[in-house]
């Protein structure tokens, strides 16, 4: 099956998580996606446990479907290879730091010298302009800045980093989808563009109301377990032990709740007639609800307010979800990767888009140099070159060295 992206070429230099996970997307889409490595690989290759086929789950969670080559940019010799790729590309996609760039030309109006059509994505951490431009970071450090350590949590815990890199993958979507706006731009005028992601940015987007709140209101805003917008909307502890979730958005839905946990009266009561009293008394109500829990196990709270259409399950351990056969469809295999599920992307097309099942498993580190060395117009002569001067490294050279 051709993608829809067929005929685009990218050129992913961008390392660990958001640029790669971009990348990833659009080679989902089918377009060829050329990953430049440094010649020690990305650094995401070897960060874990776990590792399978000598690279990290987390390498592999970001980067199926690319090609390799094992490439040191920051040498004239590196980057003429890159220029030659740069000619063949519609796209290139970095997440340096603007001194590195600066340093080694590859800003965008050094590359556009180059490709003077190219769509020239850059991911930062709090963008390219202004004091904070050269800062380190990595997602734990972007969500402390922006102030989500405390969105999570109750008042009074110390600070919670939510505990999966959510800013890197939702900026890697982000991503995908402003360069997916660029290619559809060129190919309405013939012109490239710059496009940039910030880190900070998805950060404050995925924390709009707590923003909204303290700009409004002048205060910090309260911490909570789920977001305070609506209540009861958050997880309990059952009889047996278990814990479930649910959550009442409206008043029908409250009225339907009262009703499966045998409080009518509460429909009525002032402190829980509208939305907004209710989550003004947020803490007496989950007080009291703990005792009615404790009178039924989990799953029966869970199939009682299925039954009366209100939003409600689980709270699965990693385990216990991947056991549930009606979530585990979501995943797929990879004839290439035994054992490892793989992960669809979200936003699935019916048509032109291959999937995880027909797209290449991800490179092994210079895996396609050579190929693409030859592809380029450089004779074996000159490889050979190259590879001794450590300006580009083979496959064989990353097998021997991994051995």
């Amino acid at each position: 099956m051709a993608g829809v992206l067929e005929g685009i070429t990218i050129l992913d230099l961008s390392r660990l998580i958001a640029g790669p996970y971009a990348a990833m997307a659009l080679a989902d889409l089918g377009a060829r996606v050329i990953k430049v490595e440094a010649l020690a690989g990305d650094d995401g290759r070897h960060l874990g446990p776990p590792f399978l086929q000598g690279s990290s789950v987390l390498f592999h969670s970001s980067n199926r479907g690319k090609e390799s080559i094992a490439l040191d940019v920051r040498k004239p010799a590196g980057r003429e290879v890159l220029h030659r790729l740069l000619r063949r590309a519609q796209v290139v996609l970095h997440n340096f730091r603007a001194g590195f760039v600066e340093q080694h030309d590859l800003t965008y109006d050094a590359l556009r010298a180059v490709q003077p059509e190219i769509i020239y994505a850059a991911v930062s951490a709090f963008g390219e302009d202004g004091e904070y431009r050269l800062r380190p970071a990595v997602d734990s450090v972007v969500q402390g800045a922006a102030g989500a350590f405390f969105a999570s949590g109750e008042a009074g815990d110390d600070p919670i980093r939510i505990g999966l890199p959510v800013v890197d993958v939702t900026c890697g979507m982000c991503g995908a989808f402003g360069i997916l706006a660029a290619i559809m731009h060129w190919r309405q005028t013939g012109r490239g563009q710059r496009v940039e992601t910030v880190l900070v940015d998805t950060m404050f987007n995925l924390m709009a109301t707590r923003v909204a709140e303290y700009a409004l209101e002048g205060r910090e805003p309260a911490r909570a377990l789920n977001l305070p917008l609506a209540a009861p909307s958050r997880h309990f502890r059952a009889g047996d032990g278990r814990w479930f979730n649910v959550s009442v958005v409206n008043d029908d839905a409250f009225a339907r709740f009262c009703a499966v946990i045998s409080r009518p009266e509460w429909v009525a009561d002032p402190r829980y007639a509208s939305n907004s009293a209710r989550v003004a008394h947020r803490p007496e109500m989950a007080a009291a609800l703990a005792e009615v829990f404790a009178a039924r196990p989990a799953a029966q709270w869970v199939d009682a307010f299925s039954a009366a259409d209100l939003p409600c399950g689980p709270i699965n351990t990693v385990a216990e979800a991947m056991a549930d056969p009606v979530l585990a469809a979501r995943f797929t295999t990879h004839p290439a990767l035994p054992g490892l599920p793989q992960i669809p992307h979200p936003a699935r097309l019916s048509e032109g888009m291959p999937g995880p099942t027909r797209t290449a498993p991800p490179p092994r580190l210079g895996q396609h140099s050579a190929a693409l060395l030859e592809e380029l117009g450089f004779g074996p002569e000159e490889v050979g070159r190259l590879v001794r001067e450590r300006v580009v490294r083979l496959a064989e050279d990353a097998l021997a060295e991994d051995a």
